[in-house]
This record gives C-alpha cells, sequence and structure tokens, in this order.
C-alpha cells in the first residue's frame, strides 16, 4: 500500500518538523494532521492545535496527555533550564501577569503589556537592556509569550507544558514575583485566544499492556536530556517491547540509538534529518555552527590529533574550553560567542563542565553514525580546507549532493 506508506512518511516528517522547530503552522491538508495525531497518540504524545496571539493560521506543538507525562526526573528536557537568570525572572513575570490566579487553567491566561513586566523588572534591579530584548526576542524564541499589538499573550510552549511542571508552577504560584498594575488602562485585546485544541484521542481502555510499557519507554527517552543506562529501560532487553519502541517512534519520525557505551536515546534517522536540514528546519545559525565548530575542535579534535583523547563519544572528555578561548577567533565577538552558546546549550548541542567550562553536549549522542562521520568531515573542511584530504571530502560531496547541516534539535 504505496499511498498508505506515503500519508505515514508524511505524518512522521511533520512531526519530526514539529519537534525540530518547536512548533509548525498547521498544514492545509487536514488529513496529514489527523495522521499525525494519530501517530502522536500511539506513541504517548499529544498533538496540540494553537491559535496563537498575532498569528493567522493555527499552530501544531506536541504536548503529553495527562497519564503520560515525563516524570519529574526527566522534566529538565522540557524546562527552558539554559535561560539566563535575568530572562527567567522575565519569564516568571510574565507568568505572574498572564496568570493571576493559580486556580485557573494556565493557559491561554490573560493579555498583558510589557510596560507592567519592565517596570517590575526595574524595580527588582534587572537591566532593562536585557529585559526588552528578553521580551522582544528571547522569550518569543521559546514560545514562551507571543505579541499582538501592544499586548503580549503566552505562547504555545506554555501551552505545552507537560502537567506536572503545571502542577509545580501551581504550587510554587505565591513564590512567583508580584507585576505592578498599571497606571494607566490596558489596551482593549484585539485578539481572543482560545484554549488549546487536542487532537489526539484519548487511550483506548482495552490497550496492550506491552504498548503501554513502550510508551513509557518512549516518553523517559524523547524527555530525558541524556542517553538513558540499561537499568533505566531494562525493557528494551526484550525484542517484542525494543521493537514496539521502534515502530512507535518512527510513527513519529524518530529513532532508537544505542551508544557507543551501552546507553539508549533517541535521535532523526538519516533521510528525515536530511530532509528537515534541506527544507533549513531545526539547523544551527552561521554563527552557532561556526562556535560549535569551536568547541569540538578544542575539545575532541585537538585533543585527539595529539593523542590526549581517545573515546569515541564526543561529550566524554576531560578536554574543556572557555569563552576567552573560543574569542581567539577574531571573526567572532564574545558577546555572539556567548549568545550562541546560550542556544547551542538550550539544544543539548554543548554543555559546561564547572563555571564557564565547556565541552560537547548530550545531543550529540543521538547523532547517527553516518552524522557523526558527516561532522568529522565538516571539521576536517574547517581545518584545512586545501588539503588532500578535504578535497576528497567535498568532491564526494559534491558528486552524492548529501546535505550534512547539523540540527539544533535531536
Amino acid at each position: 500500500m504505496p499511498d498508505e506508506d506515503a500519508a505515514l512518511a508524511r505524518a512522521a516528517l511533520l512531526i519530526a518538523a514539529i519537534r525540530a522547530e518547536g512548533q509548525v503552522t498547521a498544514p492545509r491538508d487536514s488529513a496529514a494532521t489527523w495522521q499525525a495525531a494519530e501517530a502522536a497518540a500511539r506513541a504517548g504524545r499529544a498533538l496540540l492545535e494553537l491559535r496563537v496571539a498575532g498569528a493567522t493560521q493555527p499552530t501544531l506543538r506536541l504536548g503529553w496527555p495527562a497519564g503520560n507525562a515525563p516524570s519529574e526526573e526527566h522534566l529538565g528536557a522540557e524546562v527552558p533550564a539554559s535561560l539566563s537568570r535575568v530572562v527567567t525572572l522575565v519569564w516568571a513575570l510574565c507568568l505572574k501577569a498572564a496568570w493571576p490566579d493559580p486556580s485557573l487553567p494556565l493557559y491561554p491566561g490573560q493579555p498583558f503589556t510589557a510596560a507592567r513586566v519592565e517596570a517590575a523588572c526595574t524595580r527588582l534591579g534587572a537591566h532593562r537592556e536585557t529585559v526588552s530584548a528578553a521580551l522582544e526576542r528571547v522569550l518569543p524564541e521559546h514560545g514562551l509569550i507571543a505579541a499582538s499589538g501592544r499586548l503580549l499573550y503566552l505562547g504555545p510552549a506554555a501551552a505545552a507544558l507537560p502537567g506536572p511542571v503545571v502542577a509545580m508552577l501551581r504550587r510554587g504560584h505565591h513564590r512567583l514575583p508580584d507585576v505592578p498594575a498599571s497606571p494607566q488602562p490596558e489596551p482593549v485585546p484585539d485578539v481572543r485566544v482560545p484554549p488549546p485544541l487536542d487532537l489526539t484521542e484519548p487511550e483506548h481502555p482495552a490497550d496492550l499492556r506491552g504498548d503501554q510499557i513502550a510508551r513509557s519507554i518512549v516518553t523517559a527517552l524523547e524527555a530525558a536530556r541524556r542517553p538513558l543506562t540499561p537499568r533505566c529501560v531494562a525493557a528494551l532487553a526484550d525484542p517484542e517491547t525494543r521493537m514496539r519502541v521502534e515502530q512507535m517512534l518512527a510513527g513519529l519520525g524518530r529513532c532508537l540509538v544505542r551508544t557507543s557505551n551501552g546507553m539508549w536515546t533517541t535521535g532523526y534517522p538519516d533521510p528525515v534529518a536530511e530532509a528537515l536540514a534541506s527544507a533549513g528546519i531545526g539547523t544551527l545559525t552561521r554563527t552557532e555552527r561556526a562556535v560549535l565548530a569551536l568547541v569540538l575542535v578544542h575539545t575532541v579534535a585537538l585533543p585527539r590529533a595529539q593523542g590526549r583523547h581517545a573515546h569515541p563519544e564526543w561529550n566524554i572528555t576531560r578536554h574543556t574550553v572557555t569563552v576567552n578561548e573560543l574569542a581567539r577567533n577574531r571573526s567572532l565577538t564574545q558577546t555572539a560567542i556567548r549568545q550562541a552558546l546560550r542556544s547551542l546549550r538550550s539544544a543539548g548541542m554543548v554543555d559546561t563542565e564547572g563555571p564557564g567550562n565547556y565541552i560537547p553536549g548530550p545531543a550529540l549522542q543521538r547523532l547517527s553514525p553516518a552524522r557523526v562521520a558527516a561532522l568529522w568531515e565538516d571539521l576536517i573542511l574547517a581545518g584545512r580546507p586545501g588539503g588532500h584530504l578535504a578535497r576528497a571530502i567535498a568532491e564526494r560531496r559534491a558528486a552524492s549532493q548529501t546535505t550534512t547541516s547539523p540540527q539544533k534539535a535531536v
């Protein structure tokens, strides 16, 4: 049934794009959306349709059903922990302004003005330029807030927060900083943001126990920031369970990955990764790619060339690099490097080993062997573009016309 297989492949690619970008505009083909919703439900995910403030088309985002949300030890991947302190403060104030009553649903909340948040931040001693950058760029990029006219609203990422996260926010609501009332009348909202629409059907009561176990494994692997030990996902030792997990992941445009040290994680299959990269979905900016390459050169490539690093895993290294060392590349300013490092750390592409010491991140362990080989080739091309090996790589790539752009969301 080639037509059915093609429909499933389109649905898987749509879900993969949502995961890579955070959210995407709903396609005009509603059949593809419903097919994706069914695949998401089979794997224990929810597909949410949101009407975001300022957007003309509905937005799709992945969420977690009430009975399948990640456990607390895995929530680090869902919370934007990489936000700086000031940006986290701004987000807390936005949350309090939009959600003054914790007994009500968090989303969609109520509209608020940037002036109220800026006034509260100034009172708390935050730098005004950093606050403005958070409201205008950082928080909207994370999908945590959205703007329409002069008003701000909670964004699609807030709508998709797992139930345990919302419960924690509700319990700690009294600790959120207060936002003063505006001395002037608030603008009248020009849009009405409806609650999110869950397109996935509730779990069937007669569902097989094996499917429930497989869904819990998919949830753990997809939510965990780092690969899990075999002990954490012991059921993967059973071939039937592993097959079910692989089938569920395939419906999400994902695959099961076994790391070189025997741990488990998930990643994109090479065809999906290439399709996303070709469409510019989830890819790194030019500056982010340059900074990632510098981190890999300093922490892995140079130590390996000097015989000081022999482990096959990218992020298992004793060698770190600082911003000052990265800034020796005069074509990048420290400000640009720091911004790129924040973005790369949010994506798991880099990590820290002590304050200010950067190493490759756990997301690199989600790459397939072919993508890892391509990344090594990228380092060769960057390090010695005129060398014989670099020319051979360039000629082979030109002949095969393959895309090897590293992806931000893996």
